[in-house]
């Protein structure tokens, strides 16, 4: 029984340290498609906070208090964790150097991300998703 519990926490522990290594090299992506600078920001797993911080109904996240952090669902789904890390940090990125986000930038960075890497049916979904948030909408504005 020993054995089987020093497995689960070395499993665990590989499992947050790959986390931590994946999220660093996507928020260099990011970076990098957006060509903007800015210092790395804390990524919080925890569904608790993202149901008290974020918008209802939502897998995560940017908050710009503290220097700015994000917060994910920490059960999100493995094949959809890059991209909203992805998403999030356009939005920390594109905050911290304008002030405001726009969010068709980060719809289209989102699925050109997804197409980049292969994941070719979620990357229609995001599509479809950006387009009826974004396209031929007509925005009135007071």
């Amino acid at each position: 029984m020993k054995q089987i519990r020093k497995l689960s926490l070395i499993s665990m522990v590989a499992f947050s340290f790959y986390y931590v290594q994946s999220d660093e090299v996507i928020f260099n992506k990011v970076k990098h498609d957006l060509q903007m600078e800015s210092s790395y920001v804390e990524v919080i797993y925890n569904k608790d906070k993202v149901s008290e911080m974020c918008p209802k109904q939502s897998i995560g996240c940017y908050l710009s208090i503290d220097k700015g952090i994000i917060l994910i669902n920490d059960e999100i789904p493995i094949n959809h964790h890059d991209v909203v890390l992805y998403g999030l940090y356009s939005d920390y990125l594109q905050h911290n150097n304008s002030g405001s986000i726009d969010q068709e930038v980060t719809c289209d960075l989102k699925v050109n991300y997804l197409k980049q890497n292969k994941k070719n049916e979620l990357a229609k979904l995001y599509a479809g998703q950006c387009d009826s948030l974004f396209r031929n909408k007509i925005l009135v504005m007071n």
